[in-house]
């Protein structure tokens, strides 16, 4: 990816005399940061760094976790790593023990005995139930709950892993682990001892597909400390029709979502205070239609939320599954960033203010 350097930003605010800019001045020098070769790479709003990780040992990376420091990432392709910002990639747990993971999440404190170990919501076999898994401090991994049948779709099965995420400590949410499965369109509950239950279901009276779980901040202004999820109508034809929804601490679905018009979310992050100028804004990767669905077109983007509207941010990723704020480093999962739906990359912004 090509990028304005960060020793070039002194020559560019002498020039313009300013402390900030305005885009519209300049189109032609910051209306696009990173760009392929082609034309076709990554647009954002500056003075951003962008870059791919080069990463040996990742081959689709789809999901994310983190506390705040290590980056934890499972692959499409098999197989769960350590990841650090530099790319280096170390496995914790490899294909041969977990061949289809989707979301993971590292324990706080507090919940068992397992303060920091990682925890994936994976599948044995491709087309099989999902379950969440433990890998402990030595490599080793175990079954930690089975979820159980529900709901009215794909006969209640919880097929097609997705996010997983622990409430927030000290929050309505705090000592469980959340678990979507889109297969039956059910949100799990997990406590401390691999207890798991339907926490929210989704089928009726249309089904709704669950792509990102997150948790607002408890001074958010229309969810304060709430769940956020990622939503979108399962059969849904058209674009734009995905929405961010709020779900209770006792599993009820608020009518009124946070924000609506996303084709399909697929990660919900809150800006932390060194971010640049977007201290505390809600960002939003929206994958849109998926890469196998589209010829791996380039139509993902982030949008950064401001006064309760959503506002174009950065273009031109494939299929952006998840996302998280890693310090000041925004840090995208993006399995088909290379062009195809399993050749992707971790992406990462990092703020040059």
């Amino acid at each position: 990816m090509n990028l304005i350097k960060k020793n070039n930003l002194p020559r560019v605010f002498a020039a313009l005399g300013l402390a900030t800019f305005a885009f519209a001045v300049l189109p032609l020098v910051f209306r696009s940061i990173a760009r392929a070769a082609e034309g076709k790479g990554l647009d954002v709003e500056v003075p951003y760094e962008i870059k791919a990780l080069k990463s040996s040992g990742l081959t689709a990376p789809a999901y994310l976790a983190t506390d705040g420091n290590k980056l934890i990432v499972s692959d499409r392709a098999g197989g769960v790593f350590s990841v650090t910002m530099a790319g280096k990639a170390t496995a914790l747990a490899d294909k041969s023990k977990l061949p289809h993971p989707a979301g993971v999440a590292i324990a706080p404190a507090g919940f068992g005995a397992y303060g920091g170990q990682t925890f994936v919501l994976a599948a044995p076999a491709a087309d099989g139930p999902c379950e969440v898994d433990r890998i402990d401090k030595s490599g080793a991994v175990s079954t930690f709950a089975k979820l159980p049948d529900n709901g009215s779709v794909g006969g209640g099965k919880p097929t097609e892993c997705r996010a997983l995420e622990f409430g927030p400590t000290g929050s309505l949410y705090a000592g469980k682990l959340f678990a979507a499965t889109t297969g039956n369109e059910t949100l799990y509950a997990v406590d401390s001892s691999g207890k798991a239950s339907a926490f929210s279901s989704f089928d009726k009276p249309i089904p709704f597909e669950i792509s990102t779980i997150a948790f607002a901040p408890a001074d958010d202004s229309k969810a304060p400390g709430m769940m956020l999820l990622g939503m979108r109508p399962t059969s849904a034809g058209a674009a734009r029709v995905g929405r961010i929804g709020v779900v209770m601490s006792d599993g009820k679905v608020k009518d009124d979502p946070y924000l609506v018009g996303f084709t399909r979310p697929g990660g919900i992050a809150f800006a932390p205070t060194n971010f640049g100028a977007y201290s505390s804004q809600l960002f939003v990767a929206d994958t849109g239609r998926l890469a196998s669905e589209n010829s791996s077109g380039k139509d993902g983007n982030i949008e950064r939320v401001e006064k309760g509207l959503a506002r174009p941010w950065g273009g031109g990723l494939v299929d952006p599954t998840d996302m998280k704020f890693v310090g000041s480093k925004l840090v995208i999962a993006d399995p088909a960033e290379k062009g195809r739906p399993d050749a992707g990359a971790i992406v990462i912004i990092t703020s040059l203010l």
